[in-house]
């Protein structure tokens, strides 16, 4: 999976500088970064979510993006190193720039051109959908085509063996369970918020939901290393690292692209593989996806 904490040395490769401009940055607390034992660390997604908001400030127009690059942002999944590894082989050899920026910041890339495809799994309470409710309010006069990615589940991840007993969210506001929550702006930050609301448990009952971390995998470290008990995540994650499961909901995670960037050769080349049979046999050996409808076209036209 990648890499979800950089040091110096892989920042100033990462951002094609050299190591001191790093530390003088780091030392201004113009980029994100932490000291840790005399050692400056770098989180990859706050990286990731630095970049984008700079390349927003500094926008006039689309940004040109080489043809061997897919650049894709908005919700984490180890689907895409799947498809990132597919995509370097024969015969597309492309390189795939994945920014773990949420199902929000995915939208709102796709809608300043900063990247091909959104990949995005926002509920709706209103309607009970996925994703479809959210495109006029990101993407508002864009002619878009959406594509159905897979369907995965979300839950509680636990310890092994749920040492706890969690049964599920209502019982989140014991003081005894540590949780560990995502970003605001991530999908499953939106189905977590939306769950304790049904349930009429404040936010702040919740020991840790300040706690806040940027990816599935990030989650289920906090877990492994004893930070936290509980976090929400997705079910293939818990399956590669042996945490326990708690499903709360099957949900639906697509891809929105512009219209105008269908021809493009990076969507095309996507498009082929994830309706291909060597990237369902791929998913369907991590476990925990849904994966009948990949690649199925499922709305289009002008927001």
């Amino acid at each position: 999976m990648s890499q979800e904490i950089m040091n110096t040395k892989e920042v100033a490769n990462y951002l094609g500088l050299n190591e001191k401009r790093i530390y003088q940055l780091a030392k201004l607390g113009e980029i994100p970064a932490t000291r840790i034992g005399g050692k400056w660390i770098f989180p990859r997604a706050l990286m990731d979510q630095w970049i984008l908001e700079r390349a927003k400030g500094n926008l006039k127009g689309n940004v040109t993006i080489p043809a061997h690059i897919l650049v894709v942002m908005g919700s984490n999944d180890f689907a895409w190193e799947i498809v990132g590894h597919m995509l370097q082989d024969t015969p597309y050899h492309m390189v795939v720039s994945m920014a773990n920026v949420g199902s929000t910041g995915g939208l709102i890339a796709l809608e300043q051109g900063l990247a091909h495809v959104a990949g995005v799994h926002l509920f709706d309470p209103e309607t009970g959908e996925y994703n479809l409710p959210y495109f006029p309010k990101f993407l508002q006069g864009k002619e878009i085509v959406a594509f159905h990615l897979f369907a995965r589940e979300q839950g509680l991840m636990v310890k092994r063996g749920n040492p706890l007993k969690v049964g599920g969210v209502e019982e989140l506001a014991r003081s005894e369970i540590r949780f560990v929550n995502r970003q605001k702006g991530s999908g499953t930050r939106l189905l977590f918020d939306y769950e304790l609301k049904r349930r009429g448990i404040d936010p702040e009952e919740v020991r840790g939901y300040h706690h806040e971390v940027n990816t599935h995998l990030a989650v289920a470290m906090e877990i492994l290393r004893g930070r936290a008990d509980c976090g929400m995540g997705v079910d293939s994650v818990t399956r590669s690292l042996g945490l326990g499961f708690i499903p709360i909901r099957e949900e639906s995670y697509d891809l929105v692209v512009l219209k105008e960037n269908m021809n493009l050769p990076q969507v095309k080349s996507l498009l082929k593989v994830i309706r291909s049979g060597e990237f369902r046999e791929a998913l369907e050996g991590v476990g925990g996806y849904g994966l009948e409808a990949a690649g199925e076209k499922i709305w289009e036209g002008v927001v």
